[in-house]
C-alpha cells in the first residue's frame, strides 16, 4: 500500500493566494559568462538565419516575444539590440514572453559584455531531468507559466559603453569597430542557458554548492573519451581530477542535435589550460570555429570587423539539448492489482522534434532487472499523441518494475522516470493488507450563513480509493454520515448534511475522516484514530456603525479559533495574535489560511476608515506586487457583503517587506527558510485603511471584516499581531505619523555615535531627537524639519562618558518614542 494523501479544506470565501512549489523557493543565481575582445581584426560576415530573413513571408513565423528594459542605452544601440532580439524571436520558441534587463555601463577595456539568467530552477513540472538546474526563461517555456513575474527580468545583460561599436545591421562592420548585433546575440544565448556552475578554486575543480548542483548545460560536458564531468563516480566534486579535466584544453559537448545538425562530431568547448573565469567551458573553442565559420558566434572572444548574425547549427543544437527542444511524456502510473490481469500502458508523448515512432517502448522486468528484461512496443492509437502497449503477466508474477523510453529523429533518448533505470516504476500483484496513510488539516470553525460547509479531500492509493466518508456529531449527538464524490485529479468533495436552521452559536461539531481503499479487504484508516476533530459554530452579531478594541480584556467579538487574544511574552498588554510561529505546508500547491472574523457586521459610512497597530513578520516575497506568483506569504484585511460566502480585499495584501524594520529583522535569523525572529513592541506600525478606497464596497454596505494570514509551502516566521483596532470610530487625539516600528536605532550599544532611521509616510513639520543622561539632564538635542520618506540622522556623543542614556523622539511636540541606549 502506497501513501494515501488526504487534505481537507474548509472554503469560507474566495481565496486569492497563488499556490507555490518548493522549487520556486530554491532558485540559484550564478555569475554570468563574459565576452572579451580578441584584440584582432577578424573581418567576416555570417548573415541571419533564413527564418529571420524570410520573416515577411507567410512561411516564416515568429516563435517568441522578447521584451527588453533598457538602462541608459543610446537610441542607436537600442535599434541594433532590437534587431538582434528579432533574430532570436524567430529561433527560440516559448509561449511566455522573455524579459531582458539590458544595462549600458562602463566595464574593463577588453570586456565587451556579459549576460546570464536571473535564476536557475530544478524539479519543476515536466523538468527534463531531476535535480538539474535550468534557466528561468526555459523553465517558463517548459511549464507554460510566468515564473519571475511579468515585470522581472529573466536575464540580466551589461554592455560596455566605452567600446567602439558598430550599430549597423548590414554586417558591413568596419575593421576598427565591434559589431554590436553580434555581441547582443552572443549574450542573449548565455541568458537563455549557455552557461553553468563549473568553477576552479586553487587546485580543485568544482560545481554547485552543497548538493552537486549542475545545470542542463553542465550535463553535456564530456572528455574526449566520453566521461561526463558531472559523473561523481569518475570526478569527485570538488577534486583535483575535476580541475585537470576543466583545464585540459580538450572538452566537448555530448549534444546529439549539435552532432546531427553540425559537423557530425561532438562540439569542442573552450577549455584553456589556465582557468578563465567567465569564459572557460561556456563558449565554443576559438581555434575549432575561427572567423567566418558558421558556428563562430559563441567563441569566447570577438574581433573587430567580425559580424555574426546567426547562432549557427551547433549553438542551436546545444540549446536544443540543454532544454529548448524537449519531449513531454505524460503517464499515469498503473495501480497495484490483487489478481493477475492484463495491463494497459497509455502514454501521451509530445515532442518538439518529430518522434521516432519505431523507438517507443516500455522496458520491464519481473525480477528487478536482475536476470529478466523485456520490451513492449508503444503503438499509436486513434487519439493524437497517445501511444499504448499491453502486457499479460504470468500467473506467478508478484511484481513488475518498468520504465518508459522514447526517441526523436535527432537520436535523442528520453525516459520516464527521467533518471531511469536508476529509478523505476513498479506494479505489485497480490493481496493488499496495508492501511492507507491519511493527512488532514482540521476545520477550525464554521461561520453560520446561508451556505453549506463544503469539504474537499485529496485521496490517492496504490490499489485505488473506494470511499471517503465523514462521520460526525453535533453536541454529542450522532448524525447521518455522508460520503464525498470524486471530483478530479484524486479530489473528492461534498457538503456537511446538517440543517443550517438547527445550528446555533456555540454548537460543537466533532467528526472523523474515514478512507477505505478498493482492496478486497477494504483497508480502512480513521483519523484521528483515538479521538475526534472538533470545531465550533459561530454566528454574527447585530450590525453596528463602529467598533474599537484594545484587546486588553477577553472578548467574544471575534472568532479566534486560529488567532487568539492574550499578552505575549515581552509585550505589556493584550493583543490579537496569529499563531507564533505560524506553520507552513510541506507540499507543493497547498497553503494554510489562518483567520479571525469580527462578529459585529459594520455598516459602512462615507469616508469610513479603520486603523490598527501591527507587527508583520511573515515571509517576504521576491516581488513587491501583491497577487503575483512570487509574492509568498502575506496578511490581508478583507470584507464580505454576503455573510462570509465571498470575501474581497479592503486593501492589498502585504508581508514583511512592507516595512524595512520588519524585513531586516525577519531575514536576520534564517535557518532552512524559517525565520526565528520574534516580534517586540518596538516594531509596532500603525496602519490605516480606507474602507471604500479600492471600490469593492460602497457607503451603506453592511460587511463582515476578516483578518487573514496566508501561508504557502516551505517557509514561515513569527506571524502577525494586531492591537488598538478602531473601525469607523473617531480618535480623541490627533494621530501621529510615526509608530515605533518606523524608527530604527543602531548600533546599540555604541561607541562614539549611533544612527536613527525614520520612515515617515506623510509629511511631518518637525521631529526632535533628545538624549538624556541617567540624571535627566539633556546632553544632546537635534531638530529636523519637514520630514517625508526615509531619513537617517547620526548622533555624535564622543565626549560623553561610558554608561546608560535615554533617547526620546517627539513628533510636532508630542513624545512618541523613548529608548535606553548604552555607550561602551
Amino acid at each position: 500500500m502506497k501513501n494515501i494523501f488526504v487534505l481537507l479544506f474548509i472554503v469560507i470565501g474566495t481565496l486569492t493566494a497563488s499556490t507555490q512549489k518548493i522549487w520556486q523557493k530554491q532558485g540559484i543565481k550564478a555569475a554570468p559568462p563574459i565576452c572579451y575582445a580578441s584584440g584582432l581584426v577578424e573581418k567576416s560576415y555570417i548573415p541571419p538565419p533564413p527564418e529571420f530573413l524570410n520573416r515577411l513571408k507567410s512561411t516564416s513565423e515568429q516563435k517568441s516575444e522578447i521584451i527588453v528594459k533598457y538602462s541608459l542605452f543610446p537610441s542607436e544601440a537600442k535599434e541594433a539590440f532590437e534587431y538582434a532580439v528579432g533574430i532570436w524571436e524567430y529561433i527560440v520558441e516559448s509561449p511566455i514572453p522573455i524579459h531582458i534587463q539590458a544595462n549600458w555601463r562602463s566595464k574593463d577595456a577588453n570586456v565587451l559584455g556579459s549576460c546570464g539568467p536571473s535564476d536557475f530552477f530544478a524539479n519543476f513540472k515536466d523538468a527534463p531531468m531531476e535535480n538539474r538546474y535550468y534557466p528561468v526563461a526555459l523553465v517558463e517555456k517548459i511549464t507554460n507559466t510566468e515564473i519571475s513575474g511579468a515585470t522581472e527580468a529573466d536575464m540580466n545583460a551589461e554592455f560596455n559603453k566605452n567600446v567602439d561599436w558598430y550599430f549597423g545591421t548590414d554586417g558591413n562592420t568596419p575593421d576598427s569597430l565591434f559589431d554590436f548585433v553580434s555581441i547582443v546575440l552572443h549574450e542573449i544565448a548565455h541568458g537563455l542557458g549557455f552557461t553553468g556552475f563549473f568553477d576552479v578554486n586553487g587546485e580543485l575543480g568544482d560545481y554547485g554548492w552543497n548538493n552537486n548542483e549542475a545545470t542542463s548545460f553542465d550535463l553535456l560536458v564530456v572528455k574526449n573519451n566520453g566521461d561526463q564531468l558531472v559523473d561523481t563516480e569518475i570526478f569527485g566534486n570538488p577534486s583535483e581530477e575535476l580541475k585537470k579535466a576543466l583545464v585540459s584544453g580538450v572538452l566537448y559537448a555530448n549534444s546529439p542535435v549539435a552532432i546531427v545538425d553540425g559537423s557530425g562530431y561532438k562540439p569542442r568547448l573552450y577549455a584553456p589550460t589556465t582557468w578563465n573565469n567567465g569564459s572557460s567551458i561556456y563558449h565554443l573553442n576559438d581555434a575549432t570555429y575561427p572567423k567566418g565559420n558558421a558556428n563562430s558566434l559563441m567563441t569566447h572572444a570577438a574581433g573587430k570587423g567580425e559580424a555574426i548574425h546567426d547562432p549557427g547549427p551547433i549553438t542551436k543544437g546545444l540549446m536544443a539539448d540543454f532544454g529548448w527542444k524537449q519531449m513531454y511524456i505524460d503517464f499515469n502510473r498503473l495501480k497495484d492489482i490483487e489478481e493477475t490481469a492484463p495491463l494497459t500502458f497509455n502514454v501521451n508523448i509530445k515532442s518538439d522534434y518529430e518522434l521516432d515512432t519505431a523507438a517507443l517502448f516500455v522496458i520491464f522486468s519481473v525480477d528487478s532487472f536482475i536476470t529478466h528484461v523485456d520490451t513492449l512496443n508503444l503503438l499509436p492509437t486513434a487519439e493524437p499523441n497517445l501511444f499504448s502497449a499491453q502486457l499479460e503477466p504470468a500467473v506467478e508474477t508478484e511484481k513488475i518494475h518498468y520504465y518508459i523510453v522514447s526517441s526523436d529523429i535527432k537520436t535523442r533518448v528520453f525516459t520516464l522516470p527521467t533518471d531511469a533505470p536508476k529509478t523505476l516504476y513498479s506494479i505489485a500483484i497480490g493481496p493488499d493488507n496495508e492501511l492507507p496513510v491519511v493527512e488532514h488539516f482540521p476545520i477550525p470553525y464554521f461561520f453560520l450563513s446561508d451556505e453549506k460547509l463544503y469539504v474537499e479531500v485529496k485521496a490517492n492509493d496504490n490499489i485505488g480509493i473506494d470511499t471517503v466518508t465523514i462521520e460526525y456529531e453535533i453536541n454529542g449527538v450522532p448524525q447521518t454520515p455522508f460520503g464525498l464524490s470524486y471530483k478530479m485529479e484524486d479530489m473528492y468533495s461534498g457538503y456537511f448534511n446538517f440543517d443550517l436552521n438547527q445550528l446555533s452559536d456555540g454548537d460543537i461539531i466533532t467528526y472523523n475522516v474515514i478512507a477505505k481503499d478498493a482492496s478486497t479487504t477494504q483497508n480502512t484508516k480513521i483519523i484521528p484514530s483515538k479521538d475526534v476533530f472538533t470545531f465550533k459554530i459561530e454566528e454574527k452579531f447585530d450590525p453596528i456603525g463602529g467598533y474599537t478594541n484594545n484587546f486588553d480584556n477577553p472578548t467574544n467579538g471575534f472568532i479566534i479559533s486560529d488567532f487568539d487574544i492574550y499578552t505575549e511574552i515581552g509585550f505589556e498588554n493584550g493583543a490579537l495574535h496569529s499563531p507564533h510561529p505560524y506553520p507552513s505546508p510541506n507540499e507543493d500547491d497547498s497553503y494554510f489560511n489562518f483567520s479571525t472574523i469580527l462578529k459585529h457586521p459594520i455598516i459602512l459610512k462615507e469616508n469610513g476608515t479603520m486603523s490598527f497597530d501591527e507587527i508583520v513578520l511573515v515571509e517576504p516575497g521576491n516581488t513587491t506586487q501583491f497577487g503575483t506568483d512570487n509574492f509568498w506569504d502575506y496578511v490581508i484585511v478583507e470584507g464580505s457583503k454576503n455573510n462570509g460566502s465571498n470575501w474581497l480585499p479592503l486593501s492589498d495584501g502585504y508581508d514583511a517587506n512592507d516595512n524595512s524594520i520588519w524585513s531586516y529583522n525577519y531575514n536576520l535569523n534564517m535557518t532552512d527558510q524559517f525565520s526565528s525572529t520574534e516580534g517586540i513592541p518596538d516594531w509596532f506600525i500603525n496602519r490605516e485603511i480606507n474602507l471604500l478606497g479600492n471600490g469593492n464596497f460602497s457607503t451603506g454596505d453592511t460587511i463582515l471584516i476578516r483578518f487573514r494570514l496566508n501561508s504557502d509551502p516551505y517557509a514561515n516566521g513569527w506571524g502577525w499581531v494586531i492591537d488598538n483596532l478602531r473601525v469607523q470610530s473617531p480618535v480623541s487625539n490627533q494621530l501621529t505619523v510615526l509608530s515605533p516600528g518606523n524608527i530604527m536605532v543602531y548600533p546599540n550599544p555604541f561607541s562614539d555615535n549611533f544612527k536613527v532611521i525614520l520612515q515617515a509616510k506623510n509629511n511631518i513639520d518637525e521631529i526632535q531627537l533628545d538624549v538624556f543622561n541617567i540624571f535627566g539632564q539633556k546632553i544632546k538635542s537635534t531638530l529636523i524639519k519637514n520630514v517625508l520618506g526615509q531619513i537617517t540622522e547620526e548622533i555624535y556623543l564622543k565626549e560623553a562618558g561610558v554608561g546608560i542614556y535615554f533617547l526620546t523622539i517627539k513628533e510636532n511636540g508630542k513624545q512618541i518614542y523613548s529608548k535606553k541606549i548604552i555607550k561602551h
